[in-house]
């Protein structure tokens, strides 16, 4: 009797906590907020283990506090099944809900889950898009800028990312420019679950915004895809894409593209292209005067070092920032490999008794600003190489796709050519900026105090690559900021750099920016310092009269001549 009333014991428990893994299979996880395809709704996205109902009930609430009861207006989403390439083969569900019909400007509460199994998430909640007008007559669009924020190191920044969101004036949009949780893929997906989970504190409540970095290229990005939801994926992919907020036109786009041939192809960085000088002339700047792009790896480098070719190709030293035996991800992209490196440098640099002004991303800036796309090794056994001006890739066929390399997608010139306004990345992690900026000249738009950008004639470039990566040092005595005077023979365009040794470590510092669109004809940017308790470690500003195309804007009088400095 005895014997079996513990039999009998034991199956009740294992059934309750079998009962109770269901349980928390169903629930769920990692809610987050995007920008839907039109002005008046807003799409959220999660995830369950189990396959589950996508149901979103959600109602506009001044007070906050709301109860299920309050929350009257119902959608249902479709849910994906998404499959773990891991040992494990790991099952989730990828649940996406349009929010429609939403007042402009409205607070809104909602909770996600299972009508069925009555198994939902907490109460958020989320302030719907303003129009154009309520923006002009009301408190300034604030974005915030984020990029290279890995899991376990990014607890001081998501802090005070949380601080940000429920604070008096909470940012509008929250835009992310790559390499999420290093890596999202790890631990059968574990890292990624981890990671999700972690940013629920910020993205459930504003929408995420966001670009993929090299380290989502695992399995053709499928983490990235399966993830995230961008504005008509259907029609432009999930990799890039425009959004209009307020007086602020953002796109984004794949630099990835660029350096992982295989994945993408250059039929789709051709496609890509031409939809980004579409959608670039189709702006309206009276309307929205401001133009933000963004993606991963940047254009402009702060950094560069003359190392004799000898000297590099022995592995004494290499360019800062690029090689690692340890991350072959992390290699230098011509090449591709430890091999493929070596074989350039030695083929390449010594060849021709060249030294090379390497720096913290020295291949990666040519063909991000040029469109050259970074094929590794061709086809005759020969490695890629960039010619004397950097233009074109010389070598003969691709060993993958049998694609030429003399090929060009200068998306640089189209930033210029429609008047960018601002262009941030992440991918080295670090944080800083270029003074107004076009072909490697420096353009006329800043004054004396390096900080105030009048009436610029080219993009302003910013690396916030400083999340949290995993690679930093953590620690409460970063290198000095703003420190450019010892490379400006090199990199010119260097306004301010902040947390960078000199010497040869990488960042150390955890940051994020802040960006406010005070009006048609004035934007901030702040950026923060999360080794400081918060501390703003920058603020600079532009400041012009006209939007539009660089060779073509009209100045007012109203800002003094006499403060610009013409450069070029």
């Amino acid at each position: 009797m005895c014997r079996a009333f513990a039999w009998l014991t034991i199956l009740l428990t294992l059934a309750l906590a079998s009962t109770a893994s269901a349980g928390k299979s169903h629930d769920p996880k990692g809610v987050h907020l995007s920008f839907g395809a039109s002005d008046t709704t807003m799409v959220v996205t999660w995830t369950t283990r189990k396959e589950t109902e996508t149901n979103v009930r959600y109602g506009p609430s001044d007070s906050g506090g709301a109860t299920p009861a309050d929350l009257s207006i119902n959608a249902i989403g479709d849910a994906r099944k998404f499959v773990d390439y891991g040992s494990t083969s790991s099952v989730r569900y990828v649940h996406v809900a349009t929010l429609e019909g939403l007042t402009p400007g409205q607070r809104y509460e909602y909770q996600v889950g299972d009508a069925k199994l009555d198994r939902w998430s907490k109460v958020f909640w989320f302030n719907a898009k303003r129009t154009a007008e309520q923006y002009a007559e009301g408190s300034p669009l604030r974005i915030i800028a984020l990029c290279d924020i890995g899991f376990k190191e990014s607890d001081s920044v998501v802090e005070l990312l949380t601080q940000e969101v429920h604070g008096e004036q909470p940012p509008d949009a929250l835009v992310q420019c790559g390499d999420f949780a290093y890596d999202l893929d790890d631990e059968n997906g574990g890292v990624g679950d981890q990671f999700m989970k972690a940013m629920e504190s910020i993205a459930a409540y504003v929408p995420w915004m966001t670009s993929a970095g090299n380290h989502e290229a695992s399995h053709n990005f499928t983490h990235y895809r399966e993830r995230f939801e961008m504005p008509d994926r259907s029609k432009t992919d999930n990799h890039y894409y425009s959004i209009d907020v307020g007086p602020v036109h953002i796109v984004a786009y794949n630099t990835e593209a660029l350096f992982w041939p295989a994945s993408f192809g250059v039929e789709y960085i051709q496609r890509m292209y031409e939809w980004m000088e579409a959608d670039l002339a189709s702006v309206d700047r009276m309307r929205t005067p401001w133009v933000v792009v963004h993606g991963h790896r940047p254009m402009y480098c702060p950094e560069y070092r003359e190392l004799e070719a000898d000297e590099l190709a022995s592995g004494e030293r290499k360019p800062l920032g690029e090689y690692s035996e340890d991350e072959d991800e992390d290699a230098v992209t011509i090449g591709g490999s430890r091999r493929g490196y070596r074989k350039f440098l030695r083929g390449t640099l010594r060849k021709k008794k060249k030294k090379w002004k390497g720096g913290m991303c020295p291949w990666e800036q040519e063909s991000s600003r040029k469109g050259v796309p970074s094929f590794c090794e061709a086809a005759d056994g020969t490695s890629c190489a960039f010619n004397e001006n950097a233009a074109f890739l010389q070598s003969g066929k691709d060993a993958r796709d049998g694609v030429g390399h003399a090929l060009r997608f200068p998306i640089e010139d189209l930033f210029y050519k429609y008047g960018v306004d601002l262009a941030f990345y992440g991918h080295e992690h670090e944080y800083w900026r270029t003074f107004p900026v076009y072909d490697e000249k420096v353009v006329n738009g800043t004054d004396v105090s390096l900080n105030r950008y009048f009436e610029p004639r080219g993009t302003v470039h910013v690396t916030t690559g400083a999340g949290g990566n995993r690679n930093m040092d953590r620690g409460d005595d970063p290198p000095s900021r703003g420190t450019c005077d010892m490379i400006k023979d090199n990199s010119p365009w260097c306004a301010f750099q902040s947390g960078v040794d000199h010497g040869g470590d990488r960042s150390q510092e955890f940051a994020y920016g802040v960006v406010t669109f005070e009006s048609g004809s004035k934007m901030n940017w702040e950026h923060f310092s999360a080794l400081d308790d918060g501390k703003r470690i920058d603020l600079w500003s532009i400041e012009t009269s006209s939007h539009g195309p660089f060779a073509r804007r009209t100045y007012s009088d109203n800002l003094s001549d006499a403060a610009l400095i013409a450069t070029e």
